[in-house]
Parts: C-alpha cells; structure tokens; sequence
C-alpha cells in the first residue's frame, strides 16, 4: 500500500466509520492505513477500536502489534502476535512477525527459534534466511549468518541485501577475497549502493589493493559527498600509496564533516608532524586530547606535544664571550 493510496483510502475509511461505528473490519484497515502514513498515533486508537468491538481480530491484534513495533517498544507486540498465532496458525508471516519483535527486545536465541519454524514451514521464505542470518550474526556465529545468507540467495538470487550481508560477513570472517565477488555482483545489482562501495574498498585496501580502494572510496564520495567516514577512508588509502597532499585533504574533508572523528584527526596530526607543518600538527593533537576519550594513545600524544613544543621554541639567546666583550 503507497502513501497515495493510504491516504485516499484513510478518508474514505474515516467517513465510513462514522456511518458504520461498529465495524472492527473498517477499524483495522483504517489502522493500517494511518500506519502506511506514519500516523501511529491514530493508528493505535483504530486498531484498539476493532479490538473493543472484535477481541479476536487477527488483522488488528497485528496491525497493533506491527504499529508498537514501529514506535520502538517490541516488549508490547510480543503478547499481541502470540495471541495472534493461535488464532491463524497457518499463516506463517505471524510468526515471522513474532520472531522479528523478539530479535528487536534482544531475544536472540528466541528469534532462531521462531524463524527456523518459519523456515520449516516454507524453506523459500528469503526474508526469513536473512533475518535469521542478521540473528545468528547478533549471536556472534558467523558462520552460521553466511550460511543463512546464502540460503536466502538461494530463494531470491536478487536479493541484494542478502549477498551485502553476506560479503559483510565473510569479510568479518577474514575471507576477503569471496567477500569482494560478493560486493562486486552486489553493485551490478544495485549499482548506487553506497555501503556496498565503501565496504568493496575497505575489502581492497585490507588485500592491498590501494588503488582499487581508492576507486571505490571515490565511488562512493561520488554518490554522496557527505560521507564521512569514506573521506576517512580515502585519506587512508593516499596515505599507503605514498600521496601525501591528497591525504591531508582527504582527512581536512572528513573533519569538517564530522569533528568528532578522533582516529582521523589523530592520523593527520602525525602526517602533518612527518610533513614539518609542526604548527597545524600541534593543533590537532591539542584537539585530539581535549575531545577525545581517554585512551592509551593519549599518553604518547602527550609525549610527542612535548617533542613539538622543544622542536618548535627559539634557541635561548647566547651570552657573549669574556674575548669578545674585551674586544
């Protein structure tokens, strides 16, 4: 249902409830719509309108359920899609349903659960091996997340957010070469795919690949130029290959974007130390340690401020010789 269409379809609904005021059916379909239009409050009062009228409403007790889950308190929709369950055991989105609110409280194991009895149920449900794959990652079992991604390939070749995901997870596994043909067939789905970009050039620069990284970090700058963490990045990757000017831009561009970004002001900090702008360097690695959190690093910044401020003071003033003050 589009926004157009909830909206034409809310006032038709409206001005029908009013004529037929105890109708939970015209009730749950107008929640739905008020939800398709973001209007959660309204939709909460349609929903729990049928509810009043009709206890065993199933499209109500799970628009309401759907609706808490949007407003951020899963807790609440748990009862709701459970009751939900007994009622239309047949339909396997509600368990889907249900499995998604327990992974959203935290429930994980929980959440496996429910989505391998979906999966059971309709081994092609691609939506359920890539939530239980986003599950098994939250777990911490990553082998088990890329298997699960890929089995979601294998019911939708074309999901493209399964393959993201799956490339993300083999690189967390340290297979970065799979997870770059991963990436790679991603883009050809989705050639504006930002992250898959940024991840493809985070993949090429841990294998080496500079140049490579360098191209998919400008890919991405192309497609968003407020990207920040990409100029980071970039600067990186001019770093390793040696270009030192672009570098420095590079991580100036991030910083200005995003000020908080220790790690970046820290790394130009010391790239302006190795350039001789000891001033600028100075500055920064004032800026690192004012903002920054305590950390490790801090001690060596310290450190190397000191070094900076003996580099950078006037040599104190000689005293003239006996010889030369006779003279």
């Amino acid at each position: 249902m589009n926004r157009v269409w909830a909206r034409l379809l809310a006032t038709a609904l409206t001005g029908a409830a009013r004529v037929a005021t105890q109708s939970p059916a015209i009730y749950a379909r107008l929640g739905r719509a008020y939800g398709v239009l973001g209007r959660e409050k309204q939709a909460l009062i349609a929903f729990r309108k049928a509810l009043r009228l009709d206890a065993e409403r199933v499209s109500a007790l799970v628009g309401l359920a759907h609706s808490h889950v949007r407003q951020g308190v899963p807790e609440l929709s748990i009862p709701l899609y459970s009751r939900a369950m007994l009622l239309a055991p047949a339909d396997i989105e509600i368990p889907f349903s249900l499995a998604n609110a327990w992974y959203e409280q935290g429930d994980i194991d929980r959440a496996v659960e429910l989505y391998r009895i979906v999966l059971s149920l309709n081994p092609k449900h691609a939506r359920g091996h890539f939530n239980l794959g986003h599950a098994h990652k939250a777990g911490g079992d990553l082998a088990a997340a890329a298997t699960a991604f890929a089995h979601a390939l294998v019911a939708d070749p074309r999901f493209y957010k399964a393959r993201f995901m799956r490339a993300h997870v083999l690189s967390l596994m340290g297979n970065h070469t799979e997870a770059v043909d991963e990436y790679r067939i991603t883009l050809k789905h989705c050639p504006t795919y930002v992250k898959a970009h940024y991840n493809l050039g985070n993949c090429h620069l841990k294998e080496g690949a500079v140049h490579d990284a360098i191209h998919c970090y400008r890919a991405v700058l192309k497609l968003d130029r407020t990207y920040e963490k990409a100029h980071f990045a970039l600067g990186q990757a001019y770093l390793r290959a040696g270009n030192f000017r672009r570098a420095r831009n590079a991580f100036a561009d991030a910083l200005r974007l995003r000020p908080d970004l220790h790690a970046c002001r820290l790394q130009l900090a010391r790239l302006l130390e190795e350039l001789g702008r000891l001033g600028e360097a100075v500055l920064h690695y004032r800026v690192y340690l004012r903002d920054a959190p305590p950390s490790p690093e801090h001690n060596d910044v310290e450190a190397r401020l000191r070094v900076l401020r003996r580099r950078m003071s006037p040599p104190p003033p000689t005293q003239p010789s006996l010889t030369a003050i006779a003279g």
